[in-house]
């Protein structure tokens, strides 16, 4: 059974504000629904309960029947934990009898603790440690931890290694196990880059050891790609030729509506055609002349060019953007 005490501590929480009311009302509902589990003996019913109307309202007697539920249960390590809540919050509201019972429990928890010491042989850049998903802060590494007993997984991993888990199971009150994570194995370098991880050429710390990697190419023997530019710059410059020549012809054809010269008008249809052609020749070699270098490129490195051609009734040119 519930002792009387807890029931007391639930049933008289200090006055909650106006706007916790209905969550007051639920954790009340839902901490008579735990008693009544209790009573019955089906202590792994009664725990989420009690766990559950301590999140929607939180006082010193919720917290110490849940210590008192988990104890039952023989998690020692929530009990304990619960039981120093229990403590925190009643100091803080002022009730000194409830703070001084919720830490004789703690006490008396406190020698069949059993704890995992995790020893972590080289900390990786961005290792992280977890504990049945839930994650170890650095600090916490070498520290005596209170575990409830049962299997338990650890779990290591950091960028551009291999994960690394194991599991541990505690069952012996008191028992302290050590669980040591071996500095992590490097991935491939092909496979640390799918990931994410650092890939330059130089070294970088990985494991303890330098690794040196190579650059992906060699640039003394890459390939010129002369004739690609070729065909960029032949292009561009025919594109910049004749669009000159169209400007050319179009000032002699609006000279000749001006002096009503239908020779000299006549004169001007031929060159400028031969302008369009030019332009439109050239505009198609430089961009043919791209597209083949970027897929020439595309192994080697991250190359972007866009070529933009333009055209008015005066004048055309063709403009070029690159990164690399």
């Amino acid at each position: 059974m519930v002792p009387a005490w807890c029931a007391a501590l639930v049933l008289a929480p200090s006055p909650p504000a106006w706007a916790q009311a209905e969550n007051q009302a639920a954790a009340r509902s839902l901490f008579e629904e735990a008693r009544g589990l209790v009573k019955a003996g089906n202590y792994a019913a009664a725990c989420p309960k009690f766990e559950a109307a301590n999140r929607l309202y939180t006082s010193p007697g919720a917290l110490l029947n849940l210590g008192d539920c988990h104890e039952r249960l023989g998690l020692t390590a929530s009990a304990w934990t619960e039981f120093g809540e229990a403590a925190s919050v009643a100091t803080r509201a002022g009730r000194g009898e409830t703070a001084e019972e919720a830490r004789r429990r703690q006490r008396a928890v406190e020698p069949r603790l059993m704890r995992v010491v995790i020893q972590v042989a080289h900390a990786a850049d961005g290792l992280v440690v977890e504990r049945d998903g839930s994650s170890i802060a650095a600090a916490a590494w070498g520290a005596s931890l209170p575990v409830d007993p049962g299997k338990h997984r650890l779990e290591a991993r950091a960028p551009g290694h291999e994960p690394w888990a194991a599991t541990f199971e505690l069952s012996k009150p008191g028992q302290t196990v050590t669980v040591e994570v071996p500095a992590l194995t490097p991935l491939p370098r092909n496979e640390a880059s799918a990931l994410g991880a650092p890939s330059a050429e130089g070294s970088i710390e990985s494991g303890g050891a330098a690794v040196e990697l190579s650059p992906s190419r060699d640039e003394a023997t890459a390939p010129s790609h002369t004739l690609q530019w070729a065909l960029i710059g032949g292009g561009a410059a025919l594109t910049v030729g004749a669009g000159a020549l169209m400007l050319v012809q179009s000032n002699r054809a609006s000279t000749s509506r001006e002096q009503d010269d239908p020779e000299l008008y006549d004169s001007t249809k031929t060159p400028w055609a031969i302008g369009l052609t030019g332009v439109i020749v050239g505009v198609l070699s430089a961009a043919g002349g791209t597209a083949w270098l970027l897929s020439a490129r595309a192994e080697e490195s991250r190359t972007a060019l866009v070529a933009a051609p333009w055209l008015t009734e005066h004048a055309a040119g063709l403009g070029m953007r690159g990164t690399w």
